[in-house]
């Protein structure tokens, strides 16, 4: 009986080792990408722009090209956009059921928004989430079916 229990232990252990090395950095990444979007939407509904670009992926060229503008006039640009949107009437209100799955390596995402355009409550189901990683995974852009005027001012792109 003594042996059969070793046994079992012996087969559990190389299973979990084994479960770990197969699934264990896609279940990393997809909890990172999940706290970036969820940190990301949280400061952005409740208008904390400086916050909420920490969760930004920024870049200033093609989405795969190198960052040629720093950090900080980057998120100047960033937060000076998103805060005009704001006064202009339109901003992420709320959100609801945050979904991150790996796609090719990658974490891609799906959430709900309510939006208020120019004064007017609007709900986007399934909008799409892209992350791009520069030293963890950061929120590079939201994508409706249809492209709306608010999409680009909460990507990450920036141009000075």
């Amino acid at each position: 009986m003594k042996n059969f229990r070793k046994v079992i232990w012996i087969v559990t252990g190389f299973f979990l080792v084994g479960f770990s090395l197969l699934f264990g950095p896609d279940l990393l990444v997809k909890f990172q990408a999940n706290q970036q979007a969820s940190q990301f939407l949280k400061h952005a509904a409740n208008q904390n722009f400086e916050e909420a670009f920490d969760q930004i992926y920024f870049y200033n060229g093609a989405y795969d090209e190198d960052v040629t503008i720093s950090e900080e006039n980057a998120k100047g640009i960033w937060v000076n956009r998103n805060k005009k949107l704001f006064t202009e009437g339109t901003y992420i209100k709320s959100y609801d059921d945050l979904s991150i799955r790996m796609n090719d390596g990658w974490p891609i995402g799906y959430v709900d928004l309510v939006m208020v355009e120019n004064g007017q409550e609007k709900k986007y189901r399934d909008v799409y989430i892209s992350f791009n990683k520069k030293n963890k995974w950061k929120v590079g852009m939201l994508q409706t079916m249809q492209e709306r005027e608010w999409e680009k001012p909460y990507s990450g792109y920036v141009v000075q």
